[in-house]
């Protein structure tokens, strides 16, 4: 029963970040900045994190000088550049094509890690690259040209958006070291939301949502569903669950985002490009099949 909770929590975790594609895209096809609203979302999102843990658990917002200068740079990478280069992704590329190319960053992450940690490339990554390369080039129709030249930009985006989430994943022990889960995670957003609002000011988003109560929804339930909620879910997930199996069970990300994008937004893929999704799924797997045997899992 404590499985099947951990289980249930995390793929609920899973399917709220899935969300953040069709809010954005609603926000996006607006006209509403990207940018904006990724400063809005982090910086209202850690506002109720914050809230959250001064009501239940204060005692987790103590932080030393130490702590806080090892995750500056996590929150930097993978809140700050993450938001920035995966909301532009959707803008620029869709939905599901910017939800598949993030869905890339455990490939990259053994990329990042031969190169920065030594570790070793075993025959289950190796087959995991090949299948997340074959995926991709289905998915970005690499073999179309003039599809490839006319999305570069949102290509270049998502896989931007991976390569930043991966560098969070490679370094991550590190960033966090002995704190607590919740204290690394409200850290990691209140920071990156705060470097955010060096870029953009979090009231712009507030200001161009204010058009229209619909528009106000949206980025309410971004901020909500998609950023707290996901957050809150999987955290406490991870406590139900070891590591490996959690991350197994929030892969419904990306197939949730699909569905999604296909029923409200209208978005649809051709079969050669739901091929690559496969493919990119089954190298996620691929990693995550050998991370569970490793690890007892």
């Amino acid at each position: 029963m404590v499985t099947r909770k951990g289980l249930l929590m995390v793929a609920g975790a899973g399917i709220c970040w899935a969300t953040t594609g069709l809010f954005g895209t609603l926000l996006f096809r607006e006209g509403i900045d990207p940018v904006n609203v990724a400063s809005t979302r982090n910086a209202l999102a850690a506002l109720i994190f914050l809230l959250y843990l001064v009501i239940t658990q204060p005692q987790l917002l103590r932080l030393d000088k130490n702590q806080l200068l090892i995750l500056l740079p996590g929150s930097l990478v993978g809140v700050t550049l993450f938001n920035l280069f995966y909301l532009n992704a959707i803008d620029e590329a869709g939905m599901s094509t910017a939800v598949v190319l993030l869905y890339t960053s455990p490939v990259f992450a053994v990329l990042l890690s031969r190169l920065f940690l030594k570790e070793p490339l075993t025959l289950h990554k190796v087959a995991s690259l090949g299948l997340a390369f074959g995926g991709v080039i289905l998915v970005v129709e690499a073999f179309e040209l003039s599809a490839l030249i006319d999305n570069y930009t949102g290509i270049l985006l998502g896989l931007a958006s991976g390569v930043s989430f991966a560098l969070l994943s490679v370094f991550g022990k590190h960033l966090t070291g002995s704190l607590d889960r919740l204290t690394a995670s409200f850290y990691l957003l209140f920071l990156g939301a705060l470097f955010l609002s060096f870029i953009r000011a979090p009231w712009n988003g507030l200001v161009e949502a204010a058009a229209s109560p619909g528009l106000l929804a949206a980025l309410a339930a971004m901020v909500i569903i998609s950023t707290f909620l996901s957050h809150f879910l999987y955290l406490y997930g991870l406590s139900y669950l070891q590591a490996g199996r959690a991350s197994i069970a929030v892969s419904v990300e990306p197939a949730a985002a699909i569905l999604l994008a296909f029923i409200f937004l209208g978005e649809q893929l051709s079969l050669l490009q739901y091929a690559g999704v496969l493919l990119v799924l089954a190298a996620v797997f691929l990693l995550r099949l050998e991370r569970d045997s490793d690890s007892g899992d």
